[in-house]
């Protein structure tokens, strides 16, 4: 009996803090409001949700002539920003039929590099070289806040005398969002695995952690892709020695 109270409390404690969120109001800086394309609604109301789908609830209602900032998008969502400071998200749709200050319909601004920094979640492959083998890898990546995300990645390399697999994470700071391009430097840490050829002299598999340091530029080319390229320095440390190697990449990501 105890034990199916706790698991009722337990749910209802959930549900409670799942609502609790959905119903909190996207936060808009005033930089981004700043920036932002400013409309006029002319339908009799705009309805606000919290998030970017209509299973989140309205929370706010904008009346026909006010003044709204479009701040972002996100699919075919839009975050929008009223004079009094009230935020939401609104369709394309609803959003469409709004007019700008010269009274002409608006022209609705499409995903930007700004909206990838902004964005909460990202996946992305690459392919390259690393200290002369071929590489291969897969990650998924998620933004703490505009400038700082965190990485997962796993990968592959194919040598002459072997193959492997790699896993890592990574920091990676990205410090502005004004051009289609945008620079970033990463600090990772992780482990690698190295199968040698059977025919081949030397140990059969070898593993070994490592830390890396690298940069990149991240090329925003539309909707929600954008193109990656990247240089890393990985550290190795094997049976007490220290080897470098050079990675080499380029690959592409999208974000949602």
């Amino acid at each position: 009996m105890k034990l199916h109270l706790m698991l009722a409390f337990t749910l209802l404690a959930t549900s409670a803090a799942v609502t609790q969120a959905e119903s909190e109001a996207p936060v808009v800086s005033d930089e981004d409001i700043a920036g932002a394309l400013e409309v006029r609604v002319i339908d009799p109301y705009l309805e606000l949700h919290t998030g970017p789908g209509r299973g989140y609830p309205v929370i706010y209602v904008v009346e026909k002539g006010e003044d709204i900032a479009v701040v972002s998008r996100r699919t075919t969502w839009y975050l929008i920003a009223d004079k009094r400071g009230k935020t939401g998200w609104v369709t394309r749709e609803s959003l469409a039929r709004t007019l700008e200050d010269t009274g002409t319909p608006v022209a609705l601004p499409e995903t930007r590099q700004g909206d990838f920094l902004r964005s909460k979640f990202r996946v992305g492959f690459t392919v390259g070289s690393q200290d002369g083998s071929d590489q291969i890898s897969v990650m998924g990546g998620y933004r703490l806040n505009k400038y700082f995300g965190v990485e997962a990645e796993y990968g592959k390399f194919f040598a002459y005398n072997g193959e492997g697999e790699m896993k890592s994470a990574s920091l990676l700071v990205e410090p502005t969002d004004r051009w289609n391009f945008s620079p970033f430097l990463s600090l990772g840490y992780g482990t690698q695995d190295f199968n040698r050829k059977s025919r081949l002299p030397g140990r059969g598999e070898v593993t070994g952690d490592f830390y890396s340091v690298g940069g990149g530029v991240n090329y925003y080319i539309g909707f929600n892709f954008v193109l990656r390229g990247e240089y890393r320095r990985m550290t190795f440390s094997v049976d007490d020695d220290t080897v470098g190697n050079d990675v080499w990449r380029i690959g592409f990501s999208s974000f949602f």
